[in-house]
């Protein structure tokens, strides 16, 4: 290969590569609609809400205090983590490659799988 296609191959490469690690930074938070989704979904099940949102699953202060972005998704949260129901799931966008949703203590959050980290949380209870 010629020194200029290469070049050329790479600055591509380095483009696409870079474009999808930025649609993955940004795939990394919940956006103002996808919090109004999973409000609106949580609002209309709450009397019969599925596991990891029930009143009942509520956190201990402790265990609340560590639901923030950036904070890591240890073991005892994961212990009290639920699947996201399917239907509430279809209407968020897909996880980013390597998260997941998940409903702990009445949130839903976004987990970086491979860190253990949580990327974003909607609190589903009061206002924060």
């Amino acid at each position: 290969m010629k020194p200029a296609h290469f070049a050329a191959a790479l600055a591509i490469l380095l483009l696409v590569t870079t474009g999808a690690t930025a649609q993955d930074q940004h795939n990394q938070q919940f956006n103002d609609h996808d919090r109004q989704v999973t409000q609106g979904w949580y609002n209309q099940h709450q009397k019969n809400a599925p596991r990891g949102m029930r009143s009942s699953d509520r956190l201990t202060p402790a265990e609340e205090q560590r639901m923030q972005p950036g904070q890591p998704y240890d073991r005892q949260l994961q212990q009290r983590s639920h699947s996201v129901p399917t239907d509430l799931r279809r209407q968020l966008p897909p996880a980013p490659r390597n998260h997941k949703y998940v409903a702990v203590g009445q949130h839903v959050a976004l987990v970086d799988t491979v860190n253990n980290v949580l990327r974003d949380v909607i609190h589903l209870h009061g206002q924060h």
